[in-house]
């Protein structure tokens, strides 16, 4: 029998890629020359850009990446509706969680990243 969660998944919606400068360079151009995107955070080596749909992608440079990484160089997110719900389920199962809860208020955004039982880094998100 399957239990119900204290939370929803609503979808993959957070993306990040690193990518040597160049790349980093080239993708970030495409995204606001090519396809109109205007990005909603820049600091150096990393940039923000949110999308009509409520799809995120960071670019990161590596130097910019978090310790912990991002698998390689490509990670995703999964958009939930309740952030400590998930946080919780994920960690009482064994799952380890990377950092706090992050919020962004001026937005209705939060985030936290976690690593899986493949090794791999995933991240939470959240919008209300």
């Amino acid at each position: 029998m399957t239990e119900t969660l204290p939370f929803k998944v609503e979808g993959i919606t957070w993306h990040a890629l690193t990518l040597e400068p160049e790349a980093f360079s080239e993708m970030k151009k495409m995204m606001t020359d090519q396809f109109g995107i205007k990005p909603m955070m820049e600091q150096e080596g990393f940039t923000t850009f949110a999308m009509q749909n409520g799809t995120i992608l960071e670019l990161y440079d590596p130097k910019a990446v978090p310790a912990y990484g991002y698998n390689n160089g490509v990670a995703f997110g999964y958009r939930v509706s309740d952030i400590e719900a998930a946080s919780k389920a994920l960690e009482e199962v064994g799952f380890e969680l990377l950092g706090e809860i992050t919020r962004l208020e001026e937005i209705k955004y939060a985030y936290r990243h976690f690593k899986a039982k493949d090794g791999k880094v995933y991240g939470l998100n959240e919008q209300k």
